[in-house]
């Protein structure tokens, strides 16, 4: 009985990624009624379930074949779980706006994406960025000079030596009160850990045994990482033609970003973009109209046929993964764009319709 208790108590470093449940976008989605279309068809939103596990509940996970149970570290990483709850905030609101950049500009709005900094995503445990900044804050000068993207970021700290007192121009993800952050730049070295050579920027004069500068690449640094490229950069959205709202419903991460432009689309067009059909998509979506990987599709598949999809539209890499758990009567696309995920639905019957002077099909 003992036993049974503490196994039931006691927290283990694992989570359990379990099915989640199909959401119709249309319901997620507002715009002026002069700009909203009906269809029969449906474009589904899936998630997953995180589920934190204690030692009892990590066996009962583990036997069961419609979940995966991975480390907890190896979905927040080095992040905090405050850190790593802010992560998912600002992956879902960069999918909501890539989703209605991406989706106006295919109906033939000019909508502009304009970088205009460089998220604070995650920094390297040890660093300067990890001592002076903090999750969900966007640089956007260093010492005056305008870092609208990583690449300008990089170049301003490039021409700066190890331990220079640089000023941050810095505001909160989302808008807020900017502010101004002084950081000591350190140095970028090569140190062992774990039997791997790793990357390392370390604090200006810092020496751990077994540390060396990297050859023939700059030595100074920040130390502000981020898995991808979208999750690292700040757009600001000009030219929007009417208001546009994307509701989460309390999901966070980026992988809706697929399934939110396309119910973008299914709600603005005047055809309808699914022919009828109910559509499930998970995928990353860039501001450029690129689909990327996400986690969890073997779950989706899951929870997109118990809510009645007959189409799911997955990133081309993991098409593979939704294959093999569907049933029969599920038509898993891989795609890597909008632009073929809206072909593939084409061939499927779907289509645009037009827009005030222009033709769409």
């Amino acid at each position: 009985m003992v036993a049974a208790v503490v196994a039931a108590l006691v927290p283990v470093p694992y989570e359990a990624i379990t099915p989640g449940t199909g959401i119709p976008v249309s319901t997620l989605v507002t715009v002026p009624p002069a700009h909203r279309h009906s269809h029969k068809g449906a474009v589904v939103l899936t998630d997953v379930e995180l589920v934190p596990l204690r030692a009892l509940t990590w066996l009962y996970y583990k036997l069961q074949s419609g979940d995966q149970v991975v480390p907890t570290s190896e979905l927040t990483g080095s992040a905090t779980a405050t850190q790593y709850d802010e992560q998912g905030v600002i992956d879902m609101a960069n999918a909501r706006q890539a989703a209605t950049v991406v989706a106006l500009r295919t109906l033939g709005y000019g909508v502009r994406a304009v970088a205009d900094g460089v998220i604070v995503y995650d920094t390297v445990p040890g660093s300067p960025a990890a001592r002076a900044l903090k999750v969900g804050q966007v640089v956007t000068a260093l010492d005056g000079t305008p870092t609208v993207d990583l690449a300008a970021l990089a170049r301003a700290i490039d021409a700066r030596s190890p331990g220079t007192v640089v000023t941050l121009a810095v505001h909160p993800f989302g808008g807020g009160r900017s502010g101004k952050v002084r950081v000591r730049l350190g140095q970028l070295r090569v140190q062992r850990s774990g039997g791997q050579l790793l990357l390392a920027c370390l604090p200006a004069g810092a020496r751990p045994a077994g540390a060396k500068p990297p050859a023939g690449t700059p030595t100074t640094c920040l130390g502000i990482t981020a898995p991808t490229a979208q999750s690292e950069q700040s757009y600001r959205v000009t030219g929007l033609p009417f208001p546009v709202h994307l509701s989460s419903d309390g999901i966070v991460g980026p992988s809706a970003g697929l399934s939110f432009t396309l119910g973008l689309l299914q709600v603005l067009a005047s055809r309808d973009l699914t022919g009828g059909r109910r559509v499930a998509a998970t995928g990353t979506m860039s501001v450029t109209g690129q689909v990327g990987q996400v986690g969890g599709v073997a779950q989706k598949t899951t929870a997109v046929e118990a809510a009645g999809a007959t189409v799911f539209l997955v990133p081309a890499a993991e098409a593979a993964t939704a294959r093999a758990r569907a049933n029969g009567h599920l038509k898993v696309l891989g795609v890597t764009s909008i632009a073929q995920a809206i072909g593939d639905l084409r061939r499927l019957g779907g289509r645009l319709g037009r827009l005030p002077g222009r033709s769409r099909s």
